[in-house]
């Protein structure tokens, strides 16, 4: 059996073949003017797919970028707004030291108390201080709307208590700023451990001095409850329970102006000399806005001391005022502190997304882009190899049967 081959297979044939070659040495042109290998999935589906997907881990890594930068434009604002607000504090406190100054005047006090509350409106200013975007800073979630509203009635918390995270990296989320109500709203009074009162009703000269937990252990033994210093003459005390009870067994003692007492682990200085019935109070720290704090600062030296017992109760409530804002700055500083950790998490974050970055794009690069000498070189091979068959298709082509008679 033979086997024909006509005139017209081998013209077919040999079109085909050039075609082929030109498809080829398109490609490799088109690799080389857009230096990607890998221009379609059809060129390599396996290395494009994933092209694909890394692709979209930069995509992400870019968005974790943005969040970043966002987080971060807020909780430096945060820790700008804080600082503020501690400078203003210490310039409370100057005040306050001041104000205890015996030989100051009614209208000198006044005078200091105008003082204070303006200082404590600019705190509501900042408190309602706003981010590059207009939302609220200290609102929650509810940052679309000032958090703090100031009335007659002193100021009121309107924000929410969420605290949204924020992701800046793979599998890392950071938190926002801090809602308000924990800025703002819920500062621990006294020490920050215990704090001091004395009796509105006490009409002594008994004027309130240092204090706190000396013993943790016997304070905690003893449930970490409060205690009333009772004075049964002026010279004797005994310590009651929180509702004034005696202790069983009883706990009394003498007293001298300047003494410290000491009992159940806490300890408290008194100087002045109490009168009969005269109670002080030492308690487990509460909860007090910084608003408030002042609010009662201010009332307090605005009041009238023209009598004894009137001065010695201004003098306590400076005392307990001080002690509060004391704790108050203290508050303020751990505040910063803990966006200060935050911020130190985004820098180390933004050190992760670049590492992350170059290793996918070079990972990409190597699936992806062209190797430029060696598609060069099999563009020359390409060529050479075409011309080739252009020629040898041109013979071909030129041959008849009537040129072989002829």
């Amino acid at each position: 059996m033979t086997t024909r081959i006509s005139s017209n297979t081998l013209y077919e044939s040999n079109v085909a073949q050039l075609l082929r070659r030109q498809v080829d040495l398109i490609a490799t042109q088109n690799q080389i003017a857009s230096g990607r290998r890998v221009n379609t999935a059809a060129d390599d589906p396996l290395a494009a797919g994933a092209a694909t997907a890394i692709d979209r881990s930069l995509a992400e890594l870019e968005r974790f970028d943005l969040n970043a930068n966002v987080l971060g434009n807020r909780l430096n604002l945060q820790e700008s707004n804080l600082t503020e607000a501690g400078e203003l504090l210490q310039r409370v406190r100057e005040l306050t030291i001041q104000a205890a100054n015996a030989p100051l005047s009614a209208s000198d006090r006044q005078t200091i108390a105008r003082e204070i509350r303006q200082i404590r409106e600019g705190l509501v200013g900042i408190a309602n201080g706003t981010d590059a975007a207009g939302r609220y800073l200290f609102g929650g979630a509810q940052d679309d709307r000032p958090p703090f509203v100031d009335a007659t009635t002193g100021v009121t918390y309107v924000g929410d208590q969420v605290q949204r995270r924020i992701e800046v990296a793979p599998a890392l989320a950071l938190a926002d700023a801090e809602p308000g109500s924990e800025v703002w709203m819920r500062i621990p009074t006294g020490d920050g451990r215990v704090a001091v009162t004395a009796a509105a009703a006490n009409t002594g000269t008994g004027l309130l001095g240092t204090f706190g937990v000396v013993d943790a252990a016997a304070w905690a033994a003893n449930g970490s409850v409060g205690y009333r210093v009772a004075f049964t003459s002026p010279t004797t005390y005994e310590i009651q329970d929180a509702g004034g009870a005696p202790l069983v067994p009883p706990q009394t003692g003498t007293y001298a102006p300047g003494d410290t007492l000491s009992f159940e682990g806490l300890q408290l200085r008194l100087n002045g000399e109490p009168a009969t019935g005269d109670v002080f109070t030492i308690d487990p720290a509460g909860r007090q806005d910084i608003f408030g704090t002042l609010d009662a600062l201010a009332d307090s030296l605005e009041a009238p001391a023209t009598t004894v017992t009137e001065r010695v109760r201004q003098q306590n409530a400076i005392f307990v005022a001080l002690a509060n804002v004391s704790s108050a700055q203290d508050h303020f500083v751990d505040k910063r502190a803990a966006g200060g950790a935050r911020l130190a998490g985004i820098d180390e974050a933004s050190a992760l997304r670049e590492a992350t970055t170059v290793t996918l794009k070079t990972t990409l690069s190597d699936l992806r882009d062209v190797n430029v000498a060696e598609a060069a070189s099999r563009l020359a091979q390409q060529s050479t190899a075409l011309d080739a068959a252009q020629l040898s298709f041109q013979r071909i082509a030129s041959l008849s049967l009537f040129n072989y008679l002829r």
